[in-house]
């Protein structure tokens, strides 16, 4: 017992974190932890502020983006302490409540941080509870700065919240060797030089040198992930406006997912606006549209997600679509998995 007690002592970083469990919680999810006495309904209703904004691109009222598990000392424990995102606010005045919970040494080392540093936004920890982890402890000199911290940097937060999920998420759907032993992904690679990591939970519908298509179909439930992706020469920056995107995209749609009837096909619905961002991706200009998908002459839609990246140096477009089926129920977590899915998007 001796021995064994002297080897826990001395066990590396990369030991410990090896005997860690594998982080709880689902996709659109997180943890939020502040002390008992911070934990009132004005704290809970910035918190909401924050991480459950509306979906945009979506039907009204639209789901909200994050699902928020609020807690404090009192039941940091199991599900919460192992969840894969938790973001922690911390003031000196809360902090000996959560030093019952989580390390005294960290959390004395935070509050040094606050003194030191008072308009510190906050400090990123990984793998403390769990493997596969992102924990952003929040900072503040006390609860009313807290407030107000929250609010001035609501979209900071939301950011730092999805773009931790889509690492942690990523992990959780595909694992750690990530493209290793894809031979889907290591085809595309080679033939297109793009390709998209996928779960051995999905299967391939079309595959070749113009179009991709990979589903998951439950067999219990009406619920259908889907994946698209391709590329075409990029000619013009009219191609790049929305209609210009989305007329390209419905091109290949109505060549490879006819509908049920005769000249019925998967498009882009005309009825809900779609919503776009233009963003710097991996180097490259990139546009992001969120919107609804329907099937022309049916009564089939869904969310999609279409991230389209300009390979300048190859003068084309890339296409990668995420679009879920799932009717009468709520959307987000599996809508997020498309998301991350589609951001893995490897460009070579």
């Amino acid at each position: 017992m001796l021995a064994l007690l002297l080897y826990s002592c001395t066990l590396t970083e990369t030991e410990k974190k090896a005997m860690l469990p594998s982080s709880s919680g689902k996709l659109a999810e997180l943890v939020v932890i502040t002390d008992a006495q911070g934990a009132d309904s004005g704290f809970k209703t910035s918190i909401q502020s924050v991480f459950k904004k509306s979906l945009e691109g979506q039907p009204p009222p639209g789901e909200e983006m994050f699902k928020v598990l609020f807690t404090d000392e009192t039941f940091f424990k199991g599900y919460f302490k192992t969840h894969h995102q938790i973001f922690v606010f911390l003031t000196p005045e809360g902090a000996p409540a959560l030093s019952k919970v989580i390390d005294p040494k960290l959390i004395d080392k935070l509050v040094d941080v606050i003194q030191s540093n008072p308009n510190s936004f906050g400090v990123l920890k990984e793998d403390v509870f769990a493997t596969n982890q992102s924990i952003f402890f929040v900072l503040a000199k006390n609860k009313a700065e807290m407030e107000a911290k929250i609010l001035e940097k609501k979209d900071d937060l939301l950011a730092l919240a999805i773009e931790h999920e889509s690492k942690t998420g990523l992990r959780k759907l595909v694992g750690s060797s990530i493209g290793k032993k894809d031979s889907l992904y290591l085809q595309s690679i080679v033939e297109k030089g793009y390709a998209i990591k996928i779960p051995s939970t999905y299967k391939v519908s079309i595959n070749n040198e113009d179009f991709t298509w990979v589903r998951k179909v439950s067999s219990g439930k009406e619920l259908a992930h889907n994946i698209i992706l391709f590329s075409v020469p990029y000619t013009s920056k009219e191609e790049l406006t929305t209609a210009g995107l989305l007329k390209i995209r419905n091109e290949y749609t109505q060549k490879y997912i006819p509908g049920p009837s005769d000249g019925s096909y998967l498009g882009y619905s005309t009825i809900f606006k779609p919503y776009r961002e233009d963003e710097v991706y991996k180097g490259r200009y990139s546009s992001v549209i969120r919107g609804w998908w329907d099937v022309k002459g049916d009564f089939m839609g869904g969310p999609s997600y279409l991230r389209v990246v300009l390979d300048e140096k190859k003068g084309r477009l890339i296409f990668a679509e995420g679009f879920l089926y799932y009717p009468n129920e709520r959307k987000v977590a599996e809508l997020r998995e498309l998301e991350v899915l589609i951001n893995s998007l490897v460009i070579k």
